[in-house]
């Protein structure tokens, strides 16, 4: 037999209670017949029995509260690994869906914008360059014209 534990160690003991009260008023009850006595011992006996069959009451609930918190547990688990393969699955299928649907439009719009924005830093920056080349060229091509019309008698 295993060693004894916790609420069996109990039940054992109360077991063992209630037999020798049961054999205290079979004694009364058989060898020595006094009415207050055998009324005391009877009291004790019912009243133990009450005792042992209200532990037997706790005991089944803590039972059933540990079979209920391991059925929880182990329908979880099931529910999760059925769940969670159905909704990567579908998960998966959505997010296809929307990055073939969403991602070409970003792309596009945030290539447009990156486009104007260099496009538009490139003119900011070339322009002036430019200009100023321009009217120094035509600013010098103005001035040799002069000089040249100056320079030159028959003009």
């Amino acid at each position: 037999m295993p060693p004894l534990s916790g609420r069996q160690t109990q039940f054992y003991i109360d077991v063992v209670y209630g037999v020798a009260f049961s054999l205290g008023f079979g004694y009364l009850l058989v060898f020595g017949m006094d009415a207050r006595v055998a009324a005391l011992q009877g009291g004790l006996v019912l009243g133990y029995f009450l005792r042992v069959w209200e532990n037997m009451s706790i005991y089944e609930q803590i039972l059933e509260e540990e079979v209920a918190q391991a059925a929880e547990t182990q329908v979880a688990a099931e529910v999760e690994d059925q769940v969670s393969g159905a909704v990567a699955d579908e998960v998966e299928t959505h997010v296809e869906e929307e990055v073939d649907d969403a991602v070409p439009e970003r792309v596009e719009e945030e290539v447009d914008d990156r486009v104007q924005e260099r496009v538009a830093e490139e003119v900011d920056d070339a322009v002036p360059e430019r200009v100023e080349e321009e009217v120094e060229e035509r600013i010098e091509n103005a001035e040799s014209r002069r000089s040249d019309a100056a320079g030159d008698p028959s003009a």
